[in-house]
């Protein structure tokens, strides 16, 4: 297994068994029904963090994910630049930098939740934390493009373009659902299903670099 591979499952793995075990850790206390999130709703991805001592978990393993999400988009940048006849456009090279943007936003949303509920700075933390999906989702769709204009010319790109352009427009399907939900002040079971899909989706974009690297041996980019 390449280096590229191991970011790429770590990207996914770390950031979801986050959120898993401390919704596991909230139903067996009782600080949430036992339920599916991702069908009813009955808790928000932000809810599991914020109560002791689950959000040591929580604030622990998602800002060391974020971490490798910036080294994901670090391999993802160096890997197209090695395997593509061209240089990628301007929106692609600089990629690293919407990565590390994105992540830093995550990281601020994430390490301003604390059990004191009531003190939390709300508007940092959903602003971090939008930004952080609008970002992801915007580079995400970019890449995915240009994979396709390598694909059409010939280059070897893998076997999971297909995957990431049902990944990227199941993304933007949720959030338009989100807009109109906001628009429409729904509740928040609805808001807190389409959050956890969204997290789903772009954790799985991670994930389905790992056969796309197996050869993939990460140098410097130039």
């Amino acid at each position: 297994m390449t280096l590229p591979q191991r970011v790429a499952l770590g990207s996914f793995w770390l950031s979801h068994l986050t959120f898993w075990l401390t919704l596991a850790l909230s139903m067996a206390w009782g600080v949430t029904d036992v339920c599916i999130p991702y069908l009813t709703g009955c808790t928000s991805i932000t809810a599991t963090g914020i109560p002791d001592p689950q959000a040591f978990i929580f604030r622990g393993g998602l800002i060391a994910a974020c971490v490798l999400f910036i080294v994901w988009w670090y391999c993802m940048q160096a890997w197209l630049i090695e395997i593509a006849p061209e240089r990628p456009i301007w929106t692609v090279r600089y990629m690293v930098t919407a990565g590390i943007i994105s992540s830093v936003c995550l990281i601020v949303a994430t390490a301003v939740l604390r059990p004191d509920k009531g003190n939390l700075p709300w508007i940092l933390h959903t602003v971090g934390a939008a930004l952080f999906f609008l970002i992801s989702l915007a580079v995400q769709t970019r890449i995915t493009y240009w994979l396709k204009h390598l694909a059409k010319r010939g280059v070897d790109i893998g076997r999971s373009l297909q995957q990431k352009f049902i990944l990227v427009y199941a993304q933007w399907f949720f959030l338009g659902l989100m807009i109109v939900l906001q628009v429409a002040d729904s509740d928040d079971r609805w808001k807190n299903v389409v959050e956890w899909w969204m997290a789903l989706l772009i954790g799985l974009y991670y994930l389905t670099s790992y056969r796309d690297w197996a050869d993939f041996r990460l140098t410097e980019a130039e």
